[in-house]
């Protein structure tokens, strides 16, 4: 049986594909398009990975999406508690068109009804860990912002009987939309929790805890509701709506992201931790009341709080605790797909996979090295033996990328994407932050240890493979060690055997050999807000580009930077590659900034031949040399791009809002982009401000019931191979 895990459209998109209980690809939308977390309508990434691992889309038997329509009437039904009138009209409109899209997205690429599946979201969560364990009996906690109708799920599982929900926590409350906000206010955007996690450590949780407290109250259960106050009709608990109307009224203004991180701002964030773990602790000892079960699985966004997964852990709750690499809701594509294999599987033939590690995505292409450095101005070497090489350059306080094989899954480097560092060499976290990574120094590196050493550097004995859960380093390291650990004194630790990744274990022991220390400084192959980089053309990039010393590329090694070139990696010119190079037309329906990145980035690179820009009413003309037109109207516009083979259109909005958000759907763009496909401008294209690129036709007629003729071009993947 195959089965499709599908998490598409939205942020965090990602394809699972299982074939017989097994996973034969993971594949992140992130790391494609280069857009952290992966927004992106665009599923031609899914049928990338069909093709690579010989599997038809024909051949799939069942698609499951990460979420249960069959929610919607519970969700209305939540919403009608706290919200009135106007709010509760857009509310309601907003879940009725955003649920119907994710089986609109499939059916665009041709994956009719008849073949999707609906799986819970929050089970979706639980059965991507628990299917991947090894265990006949577990306990699941799985909290992130919002599924369908839950914020949170406690669940018994056990092989006999499969998932039991045992409590669910029902929208509006949120543990995970709670930290977001502390997040936001604190500065930073979607998906950088872990910086408030970090930041916690240098603040007083007590100055604040008290507020905090009475905005989401917890039971002794560890059970949590928002405060009842806050409901007065209008009042939608959006990540928004919590920092502008709470946050910023007890707390002050939102902090600017570049602005000096003050002592209140780090009590806050020591406040929302301590808060985010009280509910952690509390939830895990209830788990274990009402299971008995001997394991505790974590899964869902808050999961990477390794903090409070530590703090379980260290408590001795359960014997034992695992966190998986992939907890977020790119995640819940496997989970989606395992839980659906294992239940529909009826052949006598079951079987339960065990993961074992996390190489489950892209292999690296090593056939193009020599023409990618080339290109990059790079000469490298082939070498017999890159595990003993790279430690050597370690033992002598180099910086060392190093690319091995398939790429993990999940945010945290482990040994296939990483960047390398000696631990005890004087300074080198300062100059990892600063050279390579381009980021705020406080923020600590992890560590990748030997699993036989672990003991010998922290408070821990067990396997600890994800860097998932923190340890606390053992007190006589700690100064030594300062490089790999927090300034609470402890590390997200990864711990590294012989059949967890063998060649990097095989690097971390040769490093022994030459220093006496079984562990190395790791941290993930990517510049400061970058997904971890995916081809050898982005690690070359980024080696030429910092203070990384050197670069290891499957037996490939290179140190010699002296007259490389630095090309723009910048996500737009990575998506429009897959623009055919013919006479463009480049329209501004944005901001003079996103046209002129743009033109810059277009032009520079040569990546198409763009000849005339045309922008769409009163806005700045971005620098060009070449023709530009300037036009009143959508209707001037149509009159215009009717006359060029490809139209590149810069939308003002994110590229997940292409289909989920009904105004941008129905909006006046839309239409003229309908109008000139309909008219015979099929290669038209709608480009975000983020750099993500879209063929419009096949997401502006995925809400249409008749699409005007219009094939999207994913049909081409479904016609039979020729013989």
């Amino acid at each position: 049986m195959i089965v499709l895990g599908a998490k598409a459209g939205e942020h965090d998109a990602c394809f699972a594909l299982v074939k017989d209980g097994e996973p034969l690809f993971v594949y992140e939308q992130e790391r494609f398009n280069r857009v952290k977390h992966g927004m992106s309508s665009d599923v031609s990434v899914l049928f990338e990975g069909l093709a690579e691992h010989g599997v038809a889309p024909g051949d799939i038997d069942l698609v499951a999406t990460c979420g249960d329509h069959g929610l919607v009437p519970e969700r209305l039904r939540q919403a009608r508690e706290y919200l009135t009138g106007a709010a509760l009209e857009r509310a309601t409109k907003n879940v009725e068109w955003r649920h119907p899209t994710f089986h609109r997205v499939l059916a665009a690429a041709g994956f009719g009804e008849d073949r999707v599946v609906d799986v819970r979201h929050h089970v979706s969560h639980v059965a991507s860990v628990f299917y991947a364990s090894p265990f006949d009996d577990a306990a699941v906690l799985s909290l992130d912002c919002s599924g369908e109708a839950d914020t949170a799920m406690l669940a018994h599982c056990t092989r006999r009987d499969g998932i039991s929900i045992l409590e669910t926590i029902g929208l509006p409350h949120s543990l995970g939309r709670f930290y977001e906000a502390v997040t936001h206010w604190l500065g930073w955007g979607f998906g950088e929790e872990g910086k408030t996690m970090a930041l916690a450590a240098y603040g007083d949780p007590k100055r604040y805890a008290a507020d905090l407290s009475g905005l989401l109250r917890v039971d002794d259960d560890g059970l949590f509701a928002f405060d009842a106050g806050l409901t007065d009709g209008t009042f939608s608990y959006s990540t928004q709506e919590l920092v502008t109307r709470v946050f910023e009224e007890r707390f002050g203004p939102r902090r600017k992201r570049d602005d000096e991180l003050e002592q209140h701002h780090k009590d806050v964030a020591a406040a929302g931790q301590y808060l985010c773990e009280r509910v952690m602790l509390r939830l895990a000892t209830t788990l274990k009341k009402r299971t008995g079960s001997n394991a505790l699985l974590v899964a869902g966004g808050v999961a990477l709080n390794s903090v409070g997964n530590g703090l379980i852990r260290r408590e001795g709750i359960f014997p034992q605790i695992a966190v998986y690499p992939q907890v977020t809701d790119a995640g819940a594509a496997l989970g989606a797909a395992l839980y659906t294999y294992h239940q529909r599987e009826r052949s006598g033939s079951h079987h339960y996979w065990e993961m074992k590690h996390p190489f489950l995505g892209r292999e690296i292409d090593l056939d193009r090295v020599r023409e990618a450095a080339a290109a990059a101005g790079l000469e490298g070497v082939r070498c017999d033996d890159p595990a003993a090489f790279a430690a050597e350059r370690l033992a002598a306080g180099r910086i060392v990328g190093w690319i091995q094989g398939r790429s993990e899954i999940g945010p945290r480097a482990l040994g296939n994407r990483s960047i390398l560092g000696n631990p005890a060499t004087p300074g080198i976290k300062t100059r990892i932050n600063a050279e390579v990574k381009h980021r705020e120094n406080w923020r600590p590196f992890a560590p990748s240890v030997l699993e036989e050493d672990l003991s010998t550097y922290f408070e821990a004995s067990e396997p600890l493979p994800y860097m998932t859960v923190v340890a606390p380093l053992r007190e006589e390291w700690r100064e030594k060690l300062e490089s790999i650990s927090h300034v609470d004194g402890t590390a997200r630790v990864g711990t590294v055997g012989d059949s967890f990744n063998p060649l990097f274990s095989r690097l971390i022991r040769e490093f022994k050999q030459r220093t006496g220390m079984g562990m190395v400084l790791n941290t993930s192959f990517n510049d400061k807000g970058e997904p971890i980089v995916q081809t050898c053309e982005q690690a070359l990039r980024l080696f030429a580009s910092s203070g990384m010393d050197v670069l290891v590329i499957g037996d490939w090694v290179f140190e010699d930077k002296r007259g490389a070139r630095v090309g723009d990696l910048d996500p737009l010119r990575i998506n429009c590659r897959k623009l055919p190079d013919r006479p463009t037309l480049l329209v501004a329906l944005q901001d003079a900034d996103h046209a002129q990145r743009a033109m810059d980035v277009l032009g520079r690179e040569q990546v198409v031949s763009t000849s005339a820009v045309c922008v769409v009413g009163e806005r700045e003309t971005p620098r060009f040399d070449g023709e530009v037109v300037r036009v009143d109207s959508q209707d001037g516009l149509f009159e215009t791009a009717g006359n060029w083979p490809q139209v590149v259109v810069l939308v003002p909005w994110s590229a997940d809002k292409f289909v989920f958000d009904p105004a941008v759907y129905h909006s006046e763009t839309a239409e003229t982009s309908r109008r000139l496909i309909e008219a015979g401008t099929h290669d038209l294209f709608w480009v975000d401000p983020s750099g993500q690129v879209v063929l419009a036709r096949d997401v502006l007629y995925v809400h249409h019931a008749q699409p005007s003729g219009v094939p999207a071009a994913y049909a081409r993947y479904w016609q039979p191979a020729e013989k």
